[in-house]
């Protein structure tokens, strides 16, 4: 005999239509109201144990494992004023999106959304909805053990609530919208119902917590934990969508917003990457559905410009510029925030380049003259957004009162925070991406550069110019990255002239880690500390605008859905621009190493999964460019005052 867990106590009835049943006698109320016989309860004892001895013994002899196969589907969200819509196959863009959600890879039985003809009714029920209640109520019997559960929620906060990195995935405000359960109430065996919405987040956070977990522990428990967890949260975020008011509130949009980020999170094929891009297009149709009142929330607003962000990812990797609907809603947002922040300006130039990379690709700009000016174009764009950036917002080039290791050179930059160095360096990925085009455009349009119009011998020179300076500034911006450097150590001299100094401390002490959540070093798969081999292509992996990841190039093998996502996964927003710099075509030897040093450090001292597969990336990159073959001493020189005093 084995311990089945506890069973509903419900009528058949109230079991069937997954409500709350009140066990009133001679019959519950749910059957009284639907003026229906009541056919009884059941004999919870009996449920609870039943004889598996014949099951284990199959079980056991099997030779093979038998994996239980679930129908898949995707609900889509009820308008406003109409019924819930059928299921439908998923939009094919962000911009053209219904809400869709899609369930579980390899949810728990009890906890998949979507129930399999094979499973059996053992009056395991996951929820229990009370249909007539207004308030929502279910009762969660959270598959995680409440342990695993408090794990799973401290990881999530310390990786996206407590800290602040620069990564725009910061769910800071989750107070405003979510309430964390007593204590008492989480270990309570009889504890009462928690609104829907509450049980969503929890859920969600524990999803996401517990798969960051097993991605630094290699514990396969914990993966399991944390597919039941997100099966769970996927259940009720179905239940919510289907409700017209309820699927509007913040609360759904957190909890949708969260799942999204356990899709973004949990694998790197091309199963995920779609998954998660099918999040995006309902969270993006969602946002359409919430309008203009989402704005008059803190959290509204904040959950808004997270969801913008995601969608900017998502069209980098699918090459769509950024939708028509998500656009005009920043804009109407722009009458009620302050759209003159340097935060809020950075992006739009962002949103042009996508537009350009867009309209290139599918030839509604053709012709070397035209492109290269269209891109010349986006790079004055973003002259213009430094040049009018506030000192608040300006970095210090800083000299080392002695080297250090982990910095490259005796100078570095100094930032008032974070936000200002991961907004410089989106500037500057995008800024080598453009640059990168421009030089592409030009050598290759022609045998030999020499030959080109004197324009564009200039552009060439300048691109090259310029992407030496935008790579020493990334490289500039790294030690802060590590919390080797800071503002508060910056010591001025008496002149204004001389540069000041900063010294260096040490990183072991203050690299950006979560070591009460990490194993011991004794007990980590070291076989997985080696840079990893990956793939070489058979086709350039320089970045460009059009392709900057590399991601639409179908090879078969699914490595480049792995590539984009383990970009734009990685929480550490140094390593985007680390992967740019070190796959552009003006990265010295010296520069590929000091990139890798600082990768191999994010994974030793964070278990971050990405930065050591991106070193790999590195390691294995297929040059298609060198800047040996571009005969420089026969090209005009630039004037002094062409190229930026900063970048």
């Amino acid at each position: 005999m084995v311990y089945c867990g506890k069973p509903s106590k419900g009528c058949s009835n109230c079991r069937e239509r997954k409500i709350r049943c009140d066990q009133k006698d001679p019959g519950c109320g749910q059957c009284t109201k639907r003026q229906i016989e009541c056919p009884g309860y059941r004999n919870i004892v009996d449920l609870m144990f039943r004889d598996e001895s014949n099951h284990v013994i199959k079980k056991a002899t099997t030779a093979k494992p038998r994996i239980k196969k679930l129908k898949h589907g995707v609900r889509a969200a009820p308008k406003l004023d109409a019924a819930p819509l059928p299921l439908g196959p998923p939009p094919p863009s962000p911009s053209a999106g219904v809400l869709v959600l899609r369930d579980s890879p390899r949810p728990s039985k009890a906890l998949s959304p979507f129930k399999s003809h094979d499973d059996d009714d053992n009056g395991d029920d996951s929820f229990e909805y009370d249909d007539d209640d207004d308030d929502m109520l279910v009762h969660i019997p959270y598959a995680p053990s409440i342990s695993l559960q408090e794990r799973g929620t401290a990881f999530f906060f310390s990786r996206y609530v407590a800290t602040d990195h620069g990564c725009y995935q910061n769910y800071d405000f989750i107070y405003d919208i979510w309430k964390p359960p007593s204590m008492n109430r989480m270990r309570s065996a009889d504890a009462p119902p928690i609104k829907r919405a509450d049980a969503l987040i929890s859920a969600g956070m524990t999803a996401v917590g517990l798969v960051g977990l097993s991605k630094i522990t290699g514990d396969r428990e914990t993966m399991t934990r944390a597919q039941q967890s997100y099966g769970a949260a996927l259940q009720l975020a179905n239940a919510a969508l289907r409700n017209p008011g309820e699927a509007v509130e913040d609360s759904t949009m957190l909890g949708v917003l969260i799942l999204g980020t356990y899709e973004f999170i949990s694998g790197h094929t091309p199963q995920t990457l779609h998954a998660w891009q099918e999040h995006i297009n309902g969270a993006a149709t969602l946002a359409t559905m919430r309008g203009q009142a989402q704005f008059r929330t803190k959290a509204g607003v904040r959950m808004f410009l997270m969801l913008c962000h995601s969608v900017l990812i998502s069209c980098i990797q699918s090459g769509l510029p950024m939708p028509k609907s998500i656009v005009d809603l920043r804009n109407e947002l722009s009458h009620v925030a302050d759209s003159k922040r340097p935060a809020w300006r950075v992006i739009d130039p962002l949103y042009r380049a996508l537009q350009i990379r867009h309209d290139i690709k599918h030839r509604r700009i053709t012709g070397v003259d035209e492109i290269v000016g269209s891109l010349v174009e986006i790079e004055e764009d973003f002259e213009k957004l430094i040049n009018g950036l506030p000192p608040s917002w300006r970095y210090q080039n800083v000299r080392l009162t002695r080297s250090n290791p982990a910095i490259m050179g005796r100078t570095c930059h100094v930032y008032p925070g974070l936000t200002q160095a991961t907004a410089w360096n989106a500037v500057r990925t995008m800024r080598m991406l453009v640059q990168e085009t421009i030089l592409e455009q030009l050598c290759h349009s022609v045998e030999d550069p020499t030959t080109l119009p004197v324009h564009h011998q200039m552009l060439l020179v300048k691109a090259m110019r310029m992407l030496r300076m935008l790579g020493e500034a990334v490289v500039g911006s790294v030690p802060q990255h590590f919390g080797i450097v800071s503002s508060r150590d910056v010591k001025y001299t008496k002149t204004k002239e001389a540069q000041p100094t900063v010294t260096a401390q040490n990183q072991s002490s203050t690299i950006l880690a979560t070591p009460s959540l990490l194993p011991p070093a004794s007990d980590r798969d070291e076989s997985k500390s080696p840079v990893p081999a990956w793939p070489r292509e058979s086709v350039a992996t320089r970045p460009t605008l059009l392709d900057p990841t590399q991601s639409e190039l179908d090879n078969g093998r699914g490595c480049d859905s792995e590539r984009f996502l383990t970009l734009a996964t990685a929480s550490n927003t140094i390593i985007w621009p680390l992967y740019t710099l070190g796959l552009s075509s003006s990265c010295t030897h010296e520069t590929s190493a000091y990139i890798v040093d600082r990768l191999m450090s994010i994974y030793r001292e964070t278990g971050l999964e990405q930065a050591r597969v991106v070193a790999g990336m590195m390691q294995n990159k297929v040059e298609s460019l060198t800047w040996a073959s571009i005969p420089t001493t026969r090209l005009p020189s630039l004037p002094d005052d062409a190229l930026p005093l900063v970048v």
